[in-house]
């Protein structure tokens, strides 16, 4: 399996059932053996589950939900779930220009649990991020409120990849401009823990 195709907001057509889905809800999914092939995720998660003998595993389809952060602005979550192996995953992530941006979640499961449990945790997840914000606007320009921030490291196109961009209330924040809000704090110490995005922080 090599990595999903989730780098352009167009629509690709599923090799197996032929239905044109958003391009982040597409895996490609063989060998280099034996080539890959553009599957959706219902169809992948059906070609593993019977490849793998999971006859109970159950394959739905979620759709999106609308959660308010904590400053009141609305937050549209589609949800994609895939069997990978012995777990599987569930994710929750924004879509702007038709591309997964903003707040990105996911939770791991066994494939055997029942798909409305691990939504239920993923939400609830959800609502735990959503009731804080870790940057704080001020007369200086956004700051880090409460000393304390959490984030998702991600690629910066525009530096390359040299630096990263980070994503920080489902707001994408420069480099540069996290060493900015960091000036502020001149001479104090920090820590940094990274954790998988499966993990909760």
């Amino acid at each position: 399996m090599r990595n999903e195709g989730d780098q352009s907001g167009c629509t690709i057509c599923c090799n197996a059932c032929g239905t044109a889905v958003p391009a982040y809800d597409v895996v490609s999914y063989g060998s280099i053996e034996k080539g890959y092939r553009e599957l959706c995720s219902r169809c992948f998660n059906t070609e593993v589950a019977s490849a793998l003998g999971l006859e109970r595993f159950e394959n739905v389809r979620l759709h999106p939900v609308v959660m308010i952060d904590c400053a009141g602005e609305r937050h549209e979550f589609h949800f994609k779930m895939r069997l990978l192996g012995s777990m599987t995953a569930l994710d929750a992530f924004e879509v702007r220009a038709g591309v997964p941006k903003g707040y990105q979640f996911q939770i791991l499961g066994e494939p055997e649990d029942e798909p409305l449990s691990l939504l239920a945790r993923l939400v609830e997840r959800i609502r735990r991020s959503l009731s804080v914000k870790h940057l704080v606007p001020s007369e200086l320009g956004t700051q880090i409120a409460d000393q304390t921030v959490c984030g998702r490291i991600e690629w910066d196109e525009s530096e390359d990849g040299r630096v990263p961009l980070l994503v920080i209330d489902g707001q994408e924040v420069s480099w540069d401009e996290f060493g900015r809000m960091l000036m502020s704090f001149e001479g104090w110490q920090f820590r940094v823990a990274i954790r998988d995005q499966s993990e909760e922080v």
